[in-house]
């Protein structure tokens, strides 16, 4: 079926990730965006101040509907008043929350999600972070069919971008929301056209990207120097790689594995998580060689440079993380 017509749509997603395909969408002349479906306002930061969605924030600037709910599933009124606007599509990106049949069928071209990873790896809440944490060199974006199971429906188009040796999490969900939205219009076109083909996907190949928990952050410097650093990039903003140093947490915010200058063998045998260089940063050792920390933050503290740090804390060479 070819759409000769203003493609109506309703739009679902909340977080930073979601507002360049929501700007590409408002921005898209054969595009109606009817309304903005997002979470509530929550506590966050410090001092757990209420703060909105970024979306909503794009969507009132605009002038466009916001409809707020803390699970779309059970919250009859929003349900009704999507199937009051009569959209032709929904969009969902990185909206948080499960659809279940009575959404999924509001629409009559159903629901296409931007997922941020080349599915079938990495399903689930947090691909980003896992394709980090896992040593991935390269992941990307799927445009798909949103079917009941999580992130199985089958794939339309899917754009691929490299993962840098030494970017983070926060630096990779920029780029990757970028790429998202020129994903999503590229498939929106597809279907206006009638040129859609959705391929399923291969379901022995999957693979999880779960809620993060805190736990994952906890360093373990018997770890290789690599498991280590993707941890560090992997887990930014939260839960943060972290270590404990004279008995208080410590947050490991900027690494780089270290180039091995010790011909000698003299710090080979140090235990690891003992620090055995100071500079401008840190060397630590780990299971198979060193890792230089660039930036910590210490218990309740702000982040610092490692220099700071070290005069702060009178940090000395064979003091250990633990």
């Amino acid at each position: 079926m070819v759409l000769l017509y203003l493609v109506k749509i309703i739009f679902l997603g909340t977080p930073e990730f979601a507002v360049p395909s929501l700007e590409a969408l408002l921005n898209t002349s054969w595009i109606s965006v009817l309304a903005l479906c997002t979470q509530t306002d929550k506590e966050a930061g410090r001092g757990q101040k209420i703060q909105e969605p970024p979306v909503k924030k794009l969507a009132n600037e605009k002038g466009i509907l916001v409809l707020q709910t803390q699970k779309i599933s059970k919250d009859d009124e929003i349900k009704n008043k999507i199937k009051e606007l009569k959209p032709d599509l929904l969009i969902t990106c990185a909206f948080g929350q499960i659809l279940n049949d009575e959404v999924l069928s509001i629409a009559p071209l159903g629901v296409i999600n931007v997922h941020a990873s080349l599915l079938p790896k990495y399903r689930g809440a947090a691909p980003i972070n896992y394709a980090i944490l896992n040593g991935e060199n390269e992941t990307g974006i799927s445009i798909m069919k949103t079917e009941l199971g999580l992130d199985s429906g089958p794939v339309l188009i899917q754009e691929k971008c490299s993962i840098e040796e030494n970017e983070t999490s926060a630096e990779l969900t920029k780029k990757m929301s970028l790429l998202g939205a020129k994903a999503l219009l590229k498939g929106l076109e597809l279907i206006r056209d009638g040129k859609a083909n959705f391929i399923e996907q291969d379901h022995e190949k999957v693979t999880k990207a779960p809620t993060l928990k805190k736990e994952l952050g906890k360093i373990d410097w018997n770890k290789s120097s690599l498991e280590i650093h993707n941890q560090v990039r992997a887990l930014q903003p939260w839960p943060s790689a972290y270590s404990t140093f004279g008995g208080k947490m410590v947050k490991i915010w900027e690494s780089r594995i270290a180039i091995n200058r010790d011909s000698t063998g003299t710090i080979q045998n140090v235990s690891p998580g003992t620090i055995v260089e100071i500079k401008d940063y840190i060397k630590v050792k780990t299971s198979n060689g060193f890792i230089d920390i660039y930036k910590l933050q210490p218990e309740n503290k702000k982040i610092l440079n490692v220099k700071d740090w070290v005069n702060g804390a009178r940090v000395k060479i064979g003091n250990m993380f633990s």
